[in-house]
């Protein structure tokens, strides 16, 4: 007869996770850590249980504490992979994106070795911010957690800071991703506590991470925006279907409306298919 542990380890590992599902724990949890309900990195009961129950309620599926739990560890492991990668020699960091951006060279050798990383490479990691505040051990800022808003909501727009290339503004956007929730429920004492020592230790690591990336640009020689450009190319040249010329001409387009662009990046093969379709439908007048 199995034992009690090892029926509840069956039904935790039976218990599938979708993709609404997992947003909508993000979403809450990240709305508790901005409530001060994470507490030495670990949520208050009553955090999970939100989750519990907010799932339960809109998906009408039976998800207990244990699910919970045990998918934060798996939340964690992702995260741990994704830190990897950002800061990998040969590999750069779109913030805007929030993508890790890895060249053809380097993104072969690598997936060849480590084949289940591939779908954090060149592609856009979807609700990293909140990952950072339910298994990093990044703070809420005031912007982030005002887009938090409404968690009942599809989905939360989350607008990172563009801290440019500039280092006095790059040194202005650290000091800014380390700005603190107002609180007035806060006592001085923990407000305090946090700048001598939170504070001064993030920052340290900041600026760490800064100068390592300067340093490795330094070093390499690499443009960031070229290896966008690059992988951009690839993306539509592979494109089927389509002349080269053709091909040519949306790449043009593409590299003049950037926005554009990068939707064009984190689309998959059929939305690309449409929307190049609907471009080449409207004539001339958009080439």
């Amino acid at each position: 007869m199995m034992s009690k542990s090892k029926a509840n380890e069956e039904k935790v590992k039976q218990f599938r996770w979708s993709k609404p599902m997992e947003r909508v724990l993000l979403e809450i949890l990240a709305d508790e850590a901005t409530k001060g309900n994470k507490p030495l990195s670990t949520f208050k009961p009553s955090s999970i249980a939100r989750v519990v129950d907010t799932i339960n309620d809109r998906f009408d599926i039976s998800c207990e504490l244990d699910h919970v739990e045990n998918h934060l560890k798996t939340f964690k492991s992702n995260w741990k992979t994704i830190q990897t990668l950002r800061g990998k020699s040969g590999f750069n960091w779109d913030d805007k994106l929030k993508m890790v951006i890895a060249g053809k060279k380097e993104f072969d050798e690598y997936v060849l070795v480590h084949p289940s990383h591939e779908k954090y490479l060149n592609k856009m990691i979807d609700m990293y911010d909140e990952m950072a505040l339910v298994v990093g051990r990044d703070m809420a800022t005031g912007s982030f957690a005002k887009q938090l808003g409404d968690i009942d909501a599809t989905e939360v727009d989350s607008s990172p800071i563009d801290i440019g290339d500039d280092f006095d503004e790059l040194m202005k956007g650290s000091k800014t991703s380390l700005s603190i929730v107002p609180s007035e429920k806060r006592s001085h004492k923990r407000r305090k506590c946090f700048d001598n020592d939170d504070k001064l230790a993030t920052l340290s690591t900041n600026i760490g991470e800064m100068a390592s990336a300067i340093k490795s640009l330094g070093q390499n020689n690499i443009d960031p925006s070229q290896v966008h450009y690059s992988r951009l190319y690839d993306e539509v040249m592979k494109m089927d279907g389509y002349d080269e010329v053709t091909l040519g001409s949306i790449f043009d387009h593409l590299v003049e409306n950037e926005k554009i662009g990068k939707a064009f990046m984190v689309k998959n093969a059929n939305l690309r298919n449409v929307w190049i379709d609907k471009f080449l439908s409207k004539g001339d007048d958009h080439q």
